[in-house]
């Protein structure tokens, strides 16, 4: 999870005193609304050419360039459009954003500042720029801006969120969990389940359908409150997730049914149903009461056998899975994935160890050519089912790899896991400064970037730090060392 700016504002029409630009820009307003970017880029050039001085289009026309990606152009528009309107709030804050996203802190910081003397009730923008400031690190300043936020309109969920997001990372769990459920959440769910949502009553027996709001190394990090559900009186529990993970979390024994999104179900013989993340809040869980019983998931031993005889099996060196990039569609994939395969260059001088690629979608075609000095091994076969990866994993001696679902997986297989965690944006559950994690005592460590310094941001020194552990774990001087 991580922090959610305020959606940005777009300028409504408004009465302007050339009307053939206020045509162009009240045409490319309403193209702009139903998605037909192109067409409305050349509406608001057009408004522009009339009438240079027209900050409303300056200001939507910035959106459109920064939903294509040209954030230098998109900058510089928000940036005419306060020249023209240094009243202008909708630029201000678009210029902030966007500027926080590009990790202009000190840049966005002044805009916020400048949009909080436009319009200081609104508490959009303390909520914007405490969620910068979380991102940050100045967490007392973030906590300042977010109580504000709420101080403004105890209502306002987005700066609630905001306030989980940073509590549970400080781990603050209970407080944090009670934020969190003021999530966006795909409000459709209800509508389509047409059962009761379970909010921590008795369950005295009743059939529980745990549907997904959240990724699939969610859903893999929260399968552990399978049995807690049944603990506390579920008769029959049920997924309703990512067909993915169907075949490997089918096998947990505390699961009655797995329901794949591609296949249909009937949810009227549920009784209840429950959102995946609101799990630890319904269920109570404190930084002392993590469930973290492991492994709490098994790969099909014919599966791990079948992987072993492709190769996988070997006593002379130690086996060692890589993941050195994510999902490029996830908000904060630029810092949390490796620039390239090449970022590991340090590991291949580790000698004594066997690398395998366990790299899916963006990057894996790096495995398949990988340059003369990197000894990395491609598997045998695309890994397109978590079954056949727990298999995989299951195989190996240590995983190695950013934050993705992967980590996730090692983790509840009980195997030894190093993450890789950037600065920015550090997901909550790795909470602040913590080498090792509670939610996977005894296999997981944790090599962070530097948060400040010179190499504040930077991969180069964690991935030495990884070399020099693996090295001594390659020589059996440090045994202990993948835990």
């Amino acid at each position: 999870m991580n922090t959610s700016p305020t959606p940005r504002t777009e300028q409504p029409e408004q009465v302007l005193h050339a009307s053939d630009a206020q045509a162009a820009f009240a045409l490319g307003v309403a193209q702009q609304s139903v998605g037909q970017t192109q067409l409305a880029m050349a509406s608001f050039r057009h408004a522009l050419a009339l009438q240079p001085d027209m900050a409303e289009a300056w200001s939507n026309l910035g959106m459109l360039l920064e939903d294509d990606q040209q954030w230098d152009e998109a900058e510089s528009s928000y940036q005419q459009a306060l020249q023209h309107a240094p009243d202008l709030f909708a630029a201000c804050m678009n210029l902030a954003t966007l500027q926080a996203q590009r990790l202009q802190f000190a840049r966005a910081e002044a805009s916020y500042q400048r949009a909080i003397q436009l319009r200081p009730q609104d508490p959009s923008v303390w909520s914007n720029l405490g969620a910068m400031l979380t991102c940050m690190r100045r967490e007392d300043d973030a906590l300042a801006c977010l109580n504000h936020a709420l101080q403004l309109d105890p209502d306002y969920d987005k700066a609630r969120f905001n306030l989980g997001y940073l509590l549970m990372r400080q781990g603050h769990l209970r407080e944090g969990w009670l934020c969190n459920e003021s999530r966006p959440f795909p409000a459709e769910l209800q509508g389509k389940l047409g059962i009761a949502r379970w909010m921590g009553d008795e369950l005295n027996g009743r059939a529980i359908l745990i549907a997904p709001d959240a990724a699939h190394g969610d859903l893999i990090h929260m399968a552990r409150y399978v049995p807690v559900l049944k603990a506390l009186g579920a008769g029959r529990i049920g997924i309703w997730g990512q067909p993915a993970l169907k075949r490997l979390l089918s096998q947990m024994p505390e699961l009655d049914a797995y329901l794949a999104f591609d296949e249909p179900f009937a949810p009227a013989v549920w009784d209840t149903w429950v959102p995946l993340m609101s799990l630890p809040h319904l269920c109570g869980t404190t930084l002392d009461t993590i469930p973290a019983c492991l492994p709490y998931l098994q790969a099909d031993p014919a599966r791990v056998a079948a992987r072993a005889a492709q190769g996988m099996a070997s006593q002379q060196a130690l086996r060692v899975g890589l993941v050195w990039r994510g999902n490029p569609a996830h908000e904060n994939d630029a810092q949390r994935s490796l620039p390239s395969l090449a970022s590991l260059a340090p590991l291949w001088r580790v000698p004594g160890v066997r690398f395998f690629s366990l790299q899916s979608g963006a990057g894996s075609e790096e495995a398949l050519h990988p340059p003369r000095a990197q000894p990395l091994e491609a598997l045998a076969e695309p890994l397109g089912d978590f079954a056949e990866t727990a298999a995989v994993i299951t195989n190996l001696d240590l995983l190695i790899g950013v934050d993705t679902s992967m980590v996730h997986l090692a983790g509840a297989l009980g195997k030894p896991v190093w993450v890789l965690l950037s600065d920015y944006k550090t997901d909550w559950r790795w909470m602040n400064d913590r080498t090792d994690s509670p939610w996977y005592p005894g296999v997981m460590r944790l090599f962070r970037q530097d948060a400040k310094g010179l190499q504040a941001g930077q991969w180069g020194p964690v991935i030495e730090q990884v070399a020099q552990a693996l090295a001594a774990l390659a020589a059996g001087s440090g045994a202990a060392a993948a835990n």
